[in-house]
């Protein structure tokens, strides 16, 4: 699943609903926060763009490291 306005915003409803005592804002933005590392981590994608490589035998094997550059979506 892609990530998503509305889940987020569910998921951050829900813990701030989690906390307490909602005077303690270390504990709502720690709550928030880790609402939001969830979704990204769940429900993110990164897509990596690897320049062709020149000199690399065809086949199984490692070929060594490739670097590129990448977006999350």
């Amino acid at each position: 699943m892609a990530m998503s306005a509305s889940i987020l915003g569910s998921a951050l409803k829900a813990a701030i609903d989690g906390v307490d005592d909602k005077t303690d804002r270390d504990a709502l933005f720690g709550a928030m926060a880790q609402a939001i590392i969830n979704h990204i981590t769940t429900n993110g994608t990164v897509t990596v763009t690897v320049a062709s490589v020149s000199g690399v035998t065809v086949g199984a094997g490692t070929s060594g490291p490739g670097t590129g550059t990448g977006t999350i979506a």
